[in-house]
């Protein structure tokens, strides 16, 4: 009779790869003034709404020469609020050494190497041959949900736009790196362009959203949308790529 092979015990430890999404905190300003009061200002209506949320800081806006802002103080105001910031992004070497120095990791970090010296004229070099231009690489499809999504619960679209054919409940999460389509009530979050498409919108026969968000502009709703979107169908899109509007279809 053969021996039986006992299973293999399961590594206490395994790497993957992953995609995480989260909330992408834009930094206008490193003015620790100015960001204290807009901080105070934009979470009195909701001070737990993110209950732990994943956050990155986009520092592409602010000037190459910008002083850093203090960034312990900065991520300690959002963690107090329910934000998780974690890391910086788009970051100059100044803003992103101080960053490290707080505890944050650097992402998307190509710091340019050293200058080269001009030199006299080159020596000349054979022609090369021309390098073919790669294929523009296919489009993610369209992923389709076709049941309701309870509190609790997160699709991601990597990629590509969602569709979304029934209800998105209070405290569920659709996330897409192009647009969502919602055609049942949309009551929960929806965050459009995760991976900055100012051009991704949001569409929904019925919106009563907790908090929408195009490229990381986003917008909550401690009470009703406005009268003329409420319980309606409408559309998120951004405007001059920095300002949302929402309107009736």
């Amino acid at each position: 009779m053969p021996r039986r092979r006992e299973p293999r015990p399961a590594p206490a430890l395994e790497l993957k790869t992953t995609r995480l999404a989260g909330i992408q905190v834009v930094l206008n300003s490193a003015d620790h003034a100015a960001l204290n009061t807009h901080i105070s200002t934009l979470f009195a209506a909701t001070p737990d709404f993110f209950g732990g949320e994943a956050a990155v800081f986009e520092c592409g806006r602010l000037a190459a020469d910008a002083a850093p802002p203090d960034w312990t103080w900065l991520a300690n105001e959002l963690r107090s609020r329910g934000l998780n910031p974690f890391a910086v992004q788009n970051a100059s070497n100044e803003l992103a050494a101080a960053a490290r120095q707080a505890g944050l990791l650097v992402l998307n970090d190509a710091t340019p190497g050293p200058a080269v010296a001009a030199t006299e004229e080159p020596a000349p070099q054979a022609e090369a041959a021309p390098v073919p231009e790669p294929a523009a690489p296919a489009a993610a499809p369209t992923r389709i949900i076709d049941k309701p999504l309870r509190s609790g619960q997160r699709v991601y679209a990597a990629g590509g736009d969602i569709v979304v054919l029934a209800a998105v409940n209070p405290g569920a999460e659709v996330i897409a790196d192009g647009s969502i389509h919602v055609y049942a009530p949309l009551k929960g979050r929806a965050l459009a362009g995760a991976r900055g498409d100012t051009s991704a919108r949001i569409f929904t026969t019925q919106l009563e959203a907790e908090l929408v968000s195009i490229a990381g502009v986003y917008r909550t709703f401690d009470s009703a949308p406005d009268a003329a979107v409420a319980k309606k169908p409408a559309q998120i899109r951004l405007a001059d790529s920095s300002q949302l509007v929402i309107e009736p279809l």
